[in-house]
């Protein structure tokens, strides 16, 4: 079909003189078409406003539908349950009324005969001092001299005194979101009395439409300590959302895609500049007051939620249970627990960077490594082991493992070590060894397991040799 535009220039140049066969070069048109629009009145004004003929129609297939399955659609979408229904359900339900024609078909039926919407107007609202605090996560590829970088984040902000705050994060993960969200905590000054969230997973394990929603486990103990109402924006609704869903774009466009960056480290040294900017210096667009002097307003109520303690220590509890081996597990890495209560429930309260272990009443700290494998053996849980084993085999074999758990140098030397004993007798090597462990500590005996098996020195003695080398400050 040749557009309304096309068609006035070929009036405009057959009134100028124009031959046919210019005008339809010009036009990238056929000579016959211009000779065919020539015949035609040239295009009104409104016309040419409207981009389109009067009276035309798109030229296509009708739909393979009767009177009777058209009415039948129309009663469908009709039904307030089915507002939502999407053109392809309609299509299936079709089908067994017996409409013969395609999806492209139906998908154009379903638009003429889906009802018009009832638009509400938009309603702006305004938080009170204390009341809300928004939060959500963004991402952003950013330039860096070593190439491009996507780089993610988390932003927070009150929504009385416009005051924010944004947190470079390895990941979206719900861990990653409640120590966010204590970060912003501490940035405040205390918590309001309301938190906005989107609906990813990692704050609603429950179905969307299932009411109330089913919170995270992580962002249930949050809320619980801090005494706070959670609140999920619907689906598809950013307008919800607010201020924040206008901060993650504000933080793009005014930070990241302003400035230029070194590496990851310059990022985060830049953010604490700009963040103090945007929350000491410049006033707000929409308040037109600096945040952090909105911010006093609303200190009052904050501080009846005071922050309890940083986003690395704030600790998440996990349940458990004591294995066989004394050990319990978190994040792909068991832990040894106690010796004396296998089988019992344990309780994990997992911090950043730690991991406290609580059966009955021991308690026991170990330092956060997750997937290792490998067990993480504090050195009284050794001994409770070896305390209640018997048998000199059994004893042998522990003390062996326990030296393998120090990490690869262990294996690498033990792994030479039980080739080089006479007729395979690494029991008594093996023990010395553990011996040493007891008196020198993990860290310098794998330092020594290291050396000596680049040496290729698989002995006891020249374990004993290398420790008795002075310690090199560090």
């Amino acid at each position: 079909m040749i557009d309304v535009m096309t068609r006035l220039k070929v009036h405009h140049m057959a009134e100028g003189g124009a031959r046919e066969a210019d005008i339809a070069e010009k036009c990238g048109i056929s000579v016959r078409s211009v000779e065919r629009i020539r015949t035609e009145a040239p295009p009104s004004a409104a016309e040419v406003v409207s981009n389109q003929r009067a009276g035309s129609k798109r030229v296509g297939r009708k739909p393979k539908a009767s009177p009777e399955i058209v009415e039948k659609i129309r009663m469908c979408l009709a039904d307030p349950a089915n507002a939502n229904i999407t053109a392809i359900e309609v299509f299936r339900l079709a089908k067994r009324w017996g409409f013969t024609g395609g999806r492209s078909q139906m998908s154009k039926l379903v638009k003429e005969l889906r009802p018009e919407r009832a638009k509400e107007p938009v309603v702006r609202f305004e938080g009170l001092p204390g009341e809300y605090t928004q939060f959500d996560f963004g991402e952003c590829e950013v330039e860096t001299e070593a190439g491009l970088v996507r780089v993610q984040f988390f932003a927070g902000r009150l929504k009385f005194s416009r005051f924010m705050h944004v947190e470079i994060v390895p990941d979206q993960c719900a861990e990653t979101l409640v120590r966010s969200v204590v970060a912003c905590l501490a940035a405040f000054g205390g918590s309001s009395k309301e938190w906005v969230f989107d609906n990813p997973k990692t704050i609603r394990i429950s179905k969307r439409g299932v009411e109330p929603p089913v919170l995270h486990r992580y962002l249930r103990q949050l809320v619980a300590e801090y005494r706070v109402i959670p609140t999920l924006c619907a689906p598809r609704s950013g307008n919800q959302k607010g201020s924040v869903e206008r901060l993650v774009g504000y933080v793009k466009n005014s930070f990241f895609r302003m400035r230029k960056f070194a590496n990851v480290a310059d990022i985060k040294v830049q953010m604490e500049e700009w963040l103090h900017e945007v929350n000491h210096e410049r006033k707000c667009d929409a308040t037109g007051i600096v945040p952090a002097v909105a911010l006093e307003e609303e200190r009052p109520f904050l501080s009846e939620r005071p922050l309890q303690c940083s986003g690395a220590a704030w600790a998440m509890t996990e349940g458990a249970t004591v294995t066989p081996m004394g050990t319990v597990s978190y994040a792909g890495t068991p832990y040894s627990a106690t010796a004396k209560r296998l089988g019992a429930p344990a309780t994990l309260l997992v911090s950043r960077d730690r991991i406290e272990i609580i059966v009955g009443d021991e308690r026991c700290v170990h330092v956060r490594r997750d997937g290792v494998g490998t067990v993480q053996r504090l050195p009284q849980h050794r001994e409770e082991v070896l305390a209640v084993l018997h048998g000199r085999r059994k004893l042998a074999t522990f003390r062996r493992q326990c030296l393998l758990e120090l990490g690869k140098g262990a294996w690498d030397f033990l792994g030479g070590l039980v080739h080089v004993c006479p007729d395979g007798r690494w029991e008594g090597p093996c023990t010395e060894l553990y011996d040493l462990l007891r008196k020198h500590g993990d860290a310098r005996l794998l330092a020594a397991f290291v050396t000596c098996a680049a040496r290729r020195t698989f002995t006891v003695h020249a374990v004993v040799v290398e420790l008795r080398r002075p310690q090199v400050a560090a």
